[in-house]
């Protein structure tokens, strides 16, 4: 039996629109369906057709013709266009991406392109911070959703980033991902059966990997599911695959066909770690023993930075950032603490130098670090290891266990604050005060970023005092708030109508969240001992979008005294370095060449040890570049010509959807009061009818209007993202227009109706007797190929043109619409019972045609295509699986020979086989042609 997404089948007494399928290993199918008679209208059905012996493809030879009598044959043509839209499509072009709301620069389509020239659509995205990641990510899922490879998608981010990542799919592309945090999770428990899976019920999810990874009933269920894409967010985070994190990533990317990666810091330094992402993406990129090079991985990432994008308008959403540097004059109290702990620290280096192990100086520098964030961070450490010492039933004399050592440091500290000595503070209150700042509603917001939580809480508490403010001007966020109380932080300070005016962040907040929106000035109150965090800090004002200058402040500590100045130089050192590099490489991994922000605070360290302020200046380390260039970017678009051409009978997407309602109404397949077109501003009010309620079920609770209230949908761009810009203004609330375009689900929806309108066996009849030569007849066909993963490869609208005896012409469907003008005004004529009669007498001779001659030339250059490409794909197999094996023999000639070391390399072995025949399979099935093609007629124009 020939089936193949598109097709019309009956079954049950009822008919069904295939939605997809999957073959099984006997041949027969799995197919999900849409209902379209009465009964099942709308509602979703999965068959098995070894169960289900009564499918029954419609053949298309006994297609009955009925008479278009609509004004201006406007069923016909909206029928015909509505089957074009939506329609799969096969092709390495972007097709309707460029639709979102977004404001396109061909920089972002390229990741998308890329993947588009690989056997299976996987990508790492490893843009630069600020770039616009979330937006290709977007293009990418809205393509295969075109390309029928988006139906199930799932979406792993930060938890802190989960509802910005859901509203930026939903509000640029209406793409409806259901938001399984901890109140999601909550709320599906109340919707669904206690063992009913979350991921077969919703196809479109956005979770935390820590959601998963923690949760064993998620972990099972997951287990038993698949999806065509999973988007993994900030994917450096599951690098390592010894970890639970990296585990479970290297799980799921064995669960789906599709697969995107994203993180600005895609590489520790580590050839394994960069290897594992690539692995993920395509497992037979790199050989088993992990040697690879730049060719090996190229095909499988893109990576830009913002000194890389030159198309202009991109560049203007960018500003240039002013840098405040805030000098700090060193207390007395604060020198004096500093000297007593720089004494510590030498005397601990001179003990190193005589053999002893190094935890004086690792003791001595942790302090020195915790005081860097503040006084109070350094003395909340010293009292945690001053309470855990006295609960020691003996101690050791290294400084750590030394209760005078550590009540010097409780005094020198307790000095400090005592006699409000801290000079960090006073500097940060001075410059707030000279801003004119009060925290009152009208001022200016700002994010302070500070490694410890201890000194989060001093800030809060004396700033409040200081500045008089209210509980609900100052807010703190960290890694310790659950992942609906980081998102509402995160949602409310970017919300106009927010009355935080002073946001504190750890470190939890500087990947991946928006802080641009109402906010433009930035304070280091410490500085990280990482480039990469200082990057990824200034990062979350300083990007795509910000509309203000970003001004980013650092606390500079400063003092003479020759025995302290030289640590506090090489801590200021790296804000030197990061501006430097913003302004040049534009990725301050590259410093260090370490890509890894723990190892970069170890560099750190070892600078503070050796005294060396220079420390920033040279590259020991193994250069990655020469396998990921950070100098040879990937922005440029691969093809000069990226967009598909659409084929259309209408002058615009307007002009189509407000034909396609008003059919609608006259065929009373909606109520007249249900919708309305404002002609002013050129948007759609559509009410969200009980019927349809039902039907978008599966939607976000927050995207959707109530039952009797308007989707406002618009083609307007500006005005979509001036909703967004909008719906920032006032807590609580989600964009009020958005984008209107086919793949919206309601629009969908309404399309799926029409369509449905006309009955399976039937198509529409049009006599147009000045337009077409006297006697001809002009059959509408769609014709669709399927390969052996039940993805439809070729999809061809084309028009064969019959005498009577013959076929005298086949002409695609834009060729059929411009020589005879059917996107003009066409007026009805009336068809008789006896010429209907004679279009259906010759459809036999034209499906033929179409079948033996039309579609078969389609799938013999396909074959000829994909056949290359199944051959290059075997020698490349072949080449990996050798290598990979003869790296694998190597290894075990090195290793003694037993039950275990036998074992392990016949698990690896195994591995390397299963690895290469699955990929072969794969490619096997996805070139495999040989199905007959399935034929819809749709319509007839004749004279």
């Amino acid at each position: 039996m020939n089936l193949t997404a598109g097709q019309r089948i009956t079954t049950r007494g009822e008919d069904f629109l295939i939605t997809d399928l999957v073959t099984n290993q006997d041949g027969s199918f799995i197919i999900d369906v849409e209902g379209i008679s009465e009964l099942v209208k709308g509602k979703k059905f999965c068959f098995d057709t070894s169960i289900d012996k009564d499918i029954k493809p419609v053949d298309p030879i006994n297609t009955k013709f009925i008479a278009d009598t609509a004004t201006g044959y406007r069923k016909s043509k909206l029928y015909i266009e509505t089957h074009i839209r939506n329609s799969t499509i096969f092709s390495d072009k972007i097709a309707i991406a460029n639709k979102g709301a977004f404001n396109t620069s061909e920089y972002q389509l390229t990741p998308t392109l890329k993947a588009l020239q690989l056997p299976r659509p996987r990508i790492l995205i490893a843009d630069g911070v600020g770039l616009g990641k979330t937006i290709e990510v977007g293009i990418f899922l809205t393509e295969l959703m075109k390309r029928g490879k988006g139906k199930r998608i799932m979406v792993l981010a930060l938890k802190s980033i989960l509802g910005q990542f859901q509203q930026e799919m939903w509000n640029r592309f209406a793409i409806p991902l259901v938001r399984l945090d901890s109140e999601g999770i909550a709320r599906i428990k109340t919707q669904l059966p206690a063992n009913k899976n979350p991921f077969d019920y919703y196809d479109k999810t956005i979770v935390s990997i820590d959601t998963l990874k923690n949760n064993a009933k998620f972990r099972h269920y997951i287990e038993k599911s698949h999806w065509d894409v999973i988007v993994i967010d900030e994917c450096h985070t599951v690098a390592n695959i010894d970890s639970q994190r990296g585990d479970l990533a290297q799980f799921l990317a064995k669960k789906c066909q599709s697969l995107v990666l994203t993180s600005a810091t895609p590489h520790n330094g580590r050839k394994e770690s960069f290897a594992n992402l690539i692995n993920m993406i395509e497992p037979t990129a790199i050989p088993k023993s992990g040697d690879y090079t730049k060719k090996d991985v190229e095909p499988y990432y893109v990576r830009r930075f913002k000194n890389d994008i030159e198309d202009a308008a991109v560049r203007d959403n960018f500003q240039e950032r002013e840098i405040v540097r805030l000098q700090t004059d060193l207390s007395p109290e604060e020198i004096e603490f500093l000297r007593y702990q720089q004494n510590l620290k030498i005397q601990a280096l001179g003990a190193l130098k005589r053999g002893k192990s190094k935890e004086d100086f690792l003791f001595s520098i942790m302090i020195f670090k915790a005081f860097m964030s503040s006084p109070i961070a350094a003395l909340n450490s010293i009292e945690n290891r001053i309470e855990k010492v006295s609960n020691l039933s003996s101690v050791s004399d290294k400084y750590e266990d030394s209760l005078e050592v550590l009540k010097e440091h409780q005094r020198l500290l307790k000095n400090i604050l005592d006699k409000g000595a801290d000079s960090k503070y006073k500097r940060l209150k001075e410059k707030l005060t000279d801003l004119k700042w009060s925290g009152k509603k009208n001022d200016d917001r700002f994010v302070v970023f500070a490694e410890r939580i201890a000194t989060l809480d001093y800030l809060k508490e004396k700033l409040t005092k200081d500045f008089n403010l209210s509980a609900d001007a100052i807010e703190s966020f960290s890694g310790s708030d659950s992942d609906v109380e980081q998102q509402k932080k995160i949602e409310d300070f970017g919300q106009g109508d927010s009355k935080v005016r002073i946001l504190l962040c750890s470190d939890a907040g500087s990947q991946g969240v928006n802080l641009h929106f109402y906010c433009n000035n930035m304070v280091n109150y410490d500085i990280p001992w990482s480039l990469i965090t200082l990057e990824q800090r200034n990062g979350r004002i300083d990007r795509y979008g910000q509309k203000k200058v970003p001004y980013i402040y650092y606390l500079v500590a400063h003092t003479d005294v020759e025995d302290i100045k030289t640590d506090l130089h090489i801590i200021n050192k790296l804000t030197v370095k990061e501006e430097e590099v913003h302004k040049t490489l534009g990725d301050a991994g590259s410093v260090m060449h370490l890509y890894d922000s723990n190892e970069e605070e170890k560099k750190t360290i070892e600078a503070l040890e050796e005294g060396d302020e220079s420390f920033l200046d040279k590259v020991e380390n193994f250069d990655y570049s020469s396998l990921f260039d950070d100098n040879e970017n990937t922005s440029a678009v691969i093809t000069d010509n990226p967009y598909e051409e659409a084929v259309t009978v209408y002058a615009n997407d307007y002009a189509y959807y407000k034909h396609l309602f008003a059919q609608l109404e006259s065929a009373n397949l909606i109520d007249t009061n249900s919708y309305e077109f404002n002609e002013t501003d050129g948007y759609l009010e559509l009410a969200n009818s009980k019927e349809l309620d039902s039907i978008l079920y599966d939607m976000p609770p927050e995207s959707k209007p109530k039952v009797g209230e308007l989707f406002k949908l618009t083609l307007d761009k500006d005005l979509v993202q001036k909703a967004i810009e909008d719906s920032r203004k006032k807590k609580g609330t989600w964009a009020e227009f958005q984008i209107l375009y086919d793949l919206h689900p309601a629009i969908k929806y309404f399309m799926t109706k029409l369509e449905a309108s006309v009955p399976k066996d039937q198509a529409l009849a049009v006599k147009i007797s000045s337009k077409f030569p006297k006697g001809s007849s002009w059959y509408v066909l769609h014709g669709q190929v399927s390969n052996n993963l039940g993805q439809p490869v070729i999809s061809d609208f084309f028009v064969i043109g019959f005498d009577g005896e013959k076929v005298i012409e086949s002409l695609p469907i834009a060729t059929f619409i411009e020589k005879f003008e059917l996107d003009k005004e066409l007026f009805t004529e009336e068809i008789s019972e006896k010429e209907l009669k004679k279009l259906h007498d010759n459809l036999p001779l034209v499906i033929d045609y179409a079948q033996d001659v039309q579609m078969k030339e389609k799938q013999d250059d396909l074959v000829d295509v994909m056949l290359d490409k199944a051959t290059e794909h075997e020698a490349h197999l072949n080449r990996w699986k050798a290598t990979s094996i003869q790296q694998l023999e190597m290894h075990f000639e090195e290793v003694a020979d037993t039950v275990f070391s036998r074992k392990k390399k016949e698990n690896e072995l195994e591995e390397i086989e299963t690895i290469a025949s699955s990929s072969s399979q794969y490619m096997k099935d996805m070139v495999a042609l040989d199905q007959d093609a399935y034929i819809k007629v749709m319509a007839v124009f004749f004279n």
